[in-house]
Parts: structure tokens; sequence; C-alpha cells
């Protein structure tokens, strides 16, 4: 395999935003990391060395969509596939890209009320965050 120039990592730029998701410097760098080092699934092992030693050991990456595990998790990182984790009214209007993910917390599900949502993922689409579970545009 030949070489491949990798810039160095974006260390003056947070590896997670507010809510907690991968910023797109990073994304960037870890996918150009993976491409370095095969870019196929059994070079997992240099992503998650990459990523361990990007986030301060003392940093809870929490795993988006429903998946959380308290306390301590020294050792390992969760990379989300979620651009933003948030309301409904909250999410990002611009600087998505199509087919960007999100989680809108009081997103509406089929068959919840309005004011009632539990929930639901949600992708970019024509210039709107659609349910993934209605296909609609979200609601809350």
């Amino acid at each position: 395999m030949a070489a491949t120039f990798v810039p160095a990592p974006p260390v003056n730029v947070p590896v997670v935003d507010a809510n907690g998701v991968i910023t797109r410097p990073w994304q960037a760098h870890l996918a150009a990391r993976h491409q370095q080092a095969g870019g196929s699934v059994d070079k997992i092992d240099a992503a998650h060395a990459a990523a361990l030693a990007a986030a301060p050991k003392a940093t809870q990456v929490v795993a988006a969509g429903g998946l959380h595990a308290g306390g301590d998790l020294t050792g390992n990182v969760a990379v989300s596939l979620y651009r933003a984790m948030t309301v409904v009214s909250a999410l990002p209007a611009s600087g998505n890209s199509e087919g960007d993910w999100a989680y809108a917390r009081d997103g509406r599900k089929p068959g919840e009320g309005a004011g009632a949502g539990t929930g639901a993922p949600v992708f970019w689409s024509a210039g709107h965050w659609v349910a993934v579970t209605s296909g609609a545009t979200i609601t809350a």
C-alpha cells in the first residue's frame, strides 16, 4: 500500500460539539485516517486508536438515539451518527448536507399527539428534517 498523506488532527477544534456530536473537522480527519488504514472494516482498530487519542480520558461520550450508559467511559469513545440531538425547534436549519441525520428529542412518531412526541430520528432532505418513522417533515 502506498503512503497517503493525512493532515494533522484539528486539535484547535473540539472533538464533540455542545450536543455531544462529533464535529465536521474531526469527522473528516477520522475518515481520512480510515482511508489511510486501508478503508475496510478490518481496519477499525486504527480508527478506534485515533478516537481514543483525540478525546480526553475524562470525557464521557454517550451514544445518541437512546443508547445511554452512565458512569465513566474511560477507554471507550462512541462516534455519533447524529449531526444534532435536540428538540424539533432547535434542529439546525442551515449548514446541513443532504442525508445528514439528527435526533429530535420531542419529535412525534405516528400516533403521538401534538406536544406529546417521545423522540424520533430524522434526516435532512430537500431543505427539511424528515422523520424516519413517518417519511414526513418532523413535528413536535
